[in-house]
């Protein structure tokens, strides 16, 4: 754990596969919602009630679990959670009514909160801040992981073995990643034996440089969803582009995200943090004007393609500066703080664009994004580097 040579590469690919099972879990349910609503007698809006309820009970578990996991550790949380997390999809294979379904999901919602939490909050324990990005850049591997990979191929399963058996392979993956992590995590690097301050969640409010890492977490999930939200409704309806053509343009720019998520993670260990957020967020910002005032070829499949790059650079380091903002003893509680801002601005910013978007186009919502993006960089004021004070 010391020293450039000493980066433990077992424990950041086991917190990988943990992120990329709650990831996939979540982007997965969207393609299956026509054929889980005709199985179990209900309209595909109808059916969209379960991804309303697993965000909020993951937002809502996150919030308990992440302090209660300051408290007796992290691994046992992560491995409690993994537990429920196979047993309720287990569950969801032999599903056969819709409000059973319902009940289901919400208690996967709980486990992949406790995935997601935990995750990034032993990756911070774990690694040495020199380190972190590294670790952090390999950890957020999972979300694009999961979009190029995990979704087509639940997809394809769906389509030739019935949605039901999507889930029984999330069970059967995350019995593995359970025995995996059981035998490959260490004990928690530095929950036991520290006092936990006297704080409460408004206090974490009251920090500048915490209150900075929460509005940078709200601002980075708001603009990036908000934007990608509606570009393949402006493909289909205004350059006329198929729905498999967009499918495979998200692949390709997603190839490149998960490339530069490792690699900007070992860059802002060298280069600082706080660099790779600004230059980052500067360029995703320019990128979300240009590719929507681009018409339909090669520049705008570059443009794409640079705009995932530029939105995967920013991850890790954000991530890894982020879980330097507190101590061991509390950095449950504030992670599990940044994960429900993060869900909180998916949600506003893309009520926002909703609405921009019926009245000025994409080119609206492009605007929007830029906007929220390039306040990110206004956040980093109050972010430091460890090193600067």
């Amino acid at each position: 754990m010391s020293g450039e040579k000493g980066f433990q590469w077992t424990v950041a690919l086991i917190l990988f596969g943990v992120l990329f099972l709650g990831v996939s879990d979540t982007q997965l349910v969207a393609p299956l919602l026509p054929l889980i609503a005709r199985d179990l007698g209900t309209t595909p809006g109808h059916a969209g009630i379960i991804v309303t309820t697993y965000s909020l009970a993951a937002a809502a578990f996150a919030l308990i679990i992440g302090p209660l996991s300051d408290r007796i550790g992290r691994k046992k949380i992560l491995i409690s959670g993994l537990a429920v997390f196979a047993l309720t999809s287990f569950l969801t294979y032999h599903v056969s009514t819709f409000g059973a379904l319902i009940i289901l999901r919400a208690l996967t919602g709980l486990s992949a909160g406790t995935l997601s939490t935990c995750s990034l909050s032993f990756a911070g324990d774990y690694y040495p801040y020199n380190q972190r990005g590294r670790a952090m850049g390999v950890l957020s591997m999972g979300y694009f992981v999961a979009f190029v990979v995990g979704v087509p191929a639940g997809a394809l399963a769906a389509a030739r073995l019935g949605w039901q058996w999507v889930f029984a392979c999330l069970a059967i993956g995350s019995a593995v990643v359970f025995v995996i992590a059981l035998a490959g995590l260490p004990q928690d690097p530095g929950t036991h034996g520290l006092t936990r301050a006297r704080l409460s969640a408004v206090e974490h409010f009251q920090k500048a440089d915490r209150l900075s890492g929460i509005a940078a977490a709200f601002l980075t999930s708001g603009g990036i969803v908000g934007f990608l939200t509606y570009i393949g409704v402006w493909l289909n309806s205004v350059h006329g582009v198929s729905v498999e053509r967009i499918g495979v343009l998200f692949m390709f720019a997603g190839v490149g995200a998960v490339v530069a998520s490792p690699f900007s993670g070992w860059l802002s260990d060298h280069a600082g943090k706080r660099t790779v957020i600004v230059f980052a967020n500067i360029i995703l910002a320019a990128l979300f004007i240009v590719v929507a005032r681009t018409n339909w070829g090669i520049g705008l499949v570059a443009g794409v393609a640079a705009l995932s790059i530029a939105a995967s650079a920013r991850q890790a380091p954000l991530h890894a500066l982020s879980t330097e903002i507190v101590g061991t003893e509390i950095r449950g509680e504030y992670i599990a703080l940044r994960n429900a801002a993060s869900q909180t601005g998916i949600a506003a910013v893309a009520a926002i664009s909703s609405f921009v978007f019926d009245s000025a186009g994409f080119g609206g919502v492009s605007l929007v994004a830029a906007f929220v993006t390039l306040l990110i960089p206004i956040c980093c004021i109050w972010l430091k580097e460890p090193h600067a004070g």
